[in-house]
């Protein structure tokens, strides 16, 4: 997958600020009133945060997939309204709506770099970057570099993502935060990214297997990535899961053998796939469509915490500029 199909050219739209607990939360509710509350002067009041922070909470609600775009007849300003995984996941009698259940920060993450993705910097860190140690400066030209003749983005912007994305997955001396960043951004809790214990100032990519998990959320994104890439087939094959660029695997940070092991888990708790080989290359075997099999397995998943999905397709959400 290519940078020009699986991200739209966005770039510092979260106002310095990282996703914090409760945002997700506040965004879809903000969207669901029928006047929008971020089209108000009161947002601020409705919101209880500054000004600042409701284009944040705007913008990540739109790069999570949690919102999408409308358009308002006699009006030139389109209004934000929740995407059906927003209100499947957030409304107040949602899946998860404080992302307190094991897998939804994961699906999260998965749903961010997603394509569409209007999160081009965070796209190119977790799917085209090879540094597993860095400095901030590495990270940054690396992205200029990519980005120069797609979108040719101010030097300065892309400083501004790289931060943020810096201190949205790490937590510790070398990351640059406020006191709120480093209490009240639940994504440093996936043990993605930590301060370099050899690169002065520099960051670690950790890579291999991720404790919280789970085996069946992991499967989810596999059957969603073959949806958003047009793969209607009823077999994907580990290395499609795990090394093509835009894949879970990537995008999980996630060796070959640690996927597997997910996979081998996953096929004894739900009936939706199986682990099979071909040419000894594991794969995944479907019952029925990948759009069909991954709402299966989300059901699965979220029955053991009483939480009940719809019947029917989950409609992956496809990013919109915000």
């Amino acid at each position: 997958m290519r940078l020009d199909e699986a991200c739209s050219p966005v770039f510092a739209r979260h106002e310095t600020f990282a996703p914090r607990y409760g945002w997700l939360k506040k965004a879809v509710d903000a969207a669901s009133q029928e006047d929008d509350v971020f089209n108000r002067e009161e947002a601020v009041v409705d919101l209880g945060v500054g000004k600042n922070m409701v284009r944040s909470i705007r913008h990540w609600g739109h790069a999570f997939k949690l919102l999408e775009m409308e358009l308002v007849a006699k009006s030139r300003r389109p209004r934000s309204r929740p995407s059906s995984i927003g209100s499947d996941f957030f409304a107040d009698d949602g899946i998860d709506p404080y992302c307190e259940l094991p897998g939804t920060l994961w699906l999260l993450q998965w749903w961010l770099l997603a394509p569409i993705s209007v999160s081009p910097v965070w796209w190119l860190s977790f799917n085209e970057f090879t540094g597993i140690e860095f400095t901030e400066e590495e990270l940054q030209q690396f992205v200029l570099d990519r980005t120069g003749e797609w979108a040719d983005p101010h030097p300065s912007s892309v400083k501004k993502d790289v931060s943020a994305l810096l201190r949205m997955y790490s937590s510790g001396e070398g990351v640059r935060a406020t006191f709120d960043d480093r209490i009240d951004c639940p994504f440093r809790d996936l043990g993605l990214l930590q301060p370099s214990a050899t690169v002065p100032g520099g960051y670690r990519f950790l890579l291999g297997a991720k404790a919280t998990l789970p085996s069946l959320i992991f499967t989810a994104c596999v059957l969603d990535f073959a949806v958003r890439t047009g793969d209607d087939t009823r077999t994907i094959n580990l290395s499609r899961a795990t090394s093509e660029v835009g894949s879970p695997g990537r995008v999980f940070k996630l060796s070959d053998g640690a996927a597997l092991d997910l996979l081998e888990d996953a096929v004894t708790r739900t009936d939706h796939v199986r682990l099979t080989s071909a040419a000894g290359v594991p794969q995944l075997t479907l019952s029925t469509s990948p759009a069909i099999a991954l709402r299966g397995v989300l059901s699965d998943h979220y029955r053991v915490f009483g939480r009940r999905i719809m019947p029917g397709e989950l409609v992956p959400a496809v990013g919109s500029v915000a």
